[in-house]
């Protein structure tokens, strides 16, 4: 029976048996870094601009603060850190929930929580399996780190797309695929039919901000699916000709360039209010102010522990590095 890639690509990463994202690979003993592996200035100036929507009565008092796909729960666990730096009264009327179905990583991220968190400041974490069971529903600020770039994709070349059956085949696009395409501009190789499932669910819930960071472009790119394996890119589409694709198989991360053009359509299609679309870099200087939270924070730092801690801040928001290459969206849904 022939399956869509976007199947194998689902059992790939989720599996609940050997899938990757099982474990934590992320990370200098992993395959890959982030954003959030790189500086805690990532979570501090997001935790920044959580004051600032409150300060603009975006969002009100009590707040719910959910992170959608929280790995290890370093990142959560570093907005609720510096929230309670910027504002007790903030901090003591807000909620910390994950959102996620993998359940080594639930464990994890409440274990990092519970450990930075819970022990010094008597916060305690939630997590939802599904939007569906997101029990809040307002005032609630979702962010997100390299999540769309981790949904399953079908992949099409010309007039085809790639199925499996016994080996990969290509085969006519389905009808379903080719809806999306037109209704949403999607013009690249990879296109991920989950993306409008999951902001389907999210347009559910009543006003709330959504703030994603992934690596992409603001169009479509040439084919880019690749694999990530101890810090080394491999190109799919050469290994699939050569034939090593399966070698691979739930090994290795599975990743490719998010379609911000794609993304920005399917949810103004659902009724969302665009507050920007920028690179990382834009994002993290003009809108949540990392330069001056740094600025704040590094006064206590020694000299030694400075330098390291601007290298990895430049890494942040450098063009060269993270800066230009990932790109940041925020959208809102019933916000006056």
């Amino acid at each position: 029976m022939l399956e869509p890639f976007s199947s194998v690509m689902q059992k790939w990463l989720y599996d609940r048996f050997y899938g990757y994202y099982k474990v934590d690979n992320i990370g200098s003993g992993g395959d890959f870094y982030t954003s959030v592996s790189l500086s805690k200035f990532f979570g501090a100036s997001i935790a920044r601009y959580i004051i600032r929507l409150l300060e603009e009565e975006k969002l009100t008092l009590p707040l719910n603060i959910i992170e959608i796909g929280a790995n290890n729960g370093n990142l959560i666990s570093d907005i609720a850190e510096f929230l309670s730096a910027f504002s007790s009264e903030v901090f003591a009327n807000s909620s910390f929930a994950t959102l996620e179905h993998v359940d080594s990583m639930i464990a994890t991220q409440r274990a990092t929580f519970e450990e930075r968190i819970k022990t010094r400041f008597h916060k305690e974490i939630f997590t939802f399996s599904n939007i569906s069971d997101i029990n809040v529903k307002e005032n609630i600020f979702f962010i997100s780190n390299e999540i769309f770039d981790s949904m399953p994709c079908d992949l099409i070349i010309k007039d085809s797309m790639l199925y499996f059956d016994d080996g990969f085949v290509w085969g006519k696009i389905s009808d379903e695929v080719m809806d999306f395409k037109e209704r949403f501009k999607a013009n690249g190789a990879e296109i991920s039919l989950s993306w409008e499932s999951f902001i389907r669910q999210l347009c559910l819930l009543d006003k709330w901000v959504f703030l994603t960071f992934d690596y992409g472009d603001f169009i479509a790119r040439d084919m880019n699916l690749r694999m990530f394996y101890k810090h080394k890119v491999y190109n799919f589409y050469e290994e699939l000709d050569s034939g090593r694709i399966l070698d691979f198989f739930a090994k290795s991360d599975i990743t490719y360039d998010v379609d911000f053009s794609v993304l920005r359509n399917i949810f103004k299609s659902y009724g969302t209010e665009e507050i920007f679309c920028l690179t990382q870099s834009k994002c993290l200087i003009e809108e949540c102010f990392i330069l001056e939270v740094f600025e704040i924070f590094s006064k206590n730092f020694s000299n030694k522990i400075k330098i390291k801690q601007t290298a990895n801040l430049n890494g942040l928001i450098n063009p060269a590095a993270m800066g230009d290459v990932f790109k940041a969206l925020c959208v809102s849904h019933n916000i006056a």
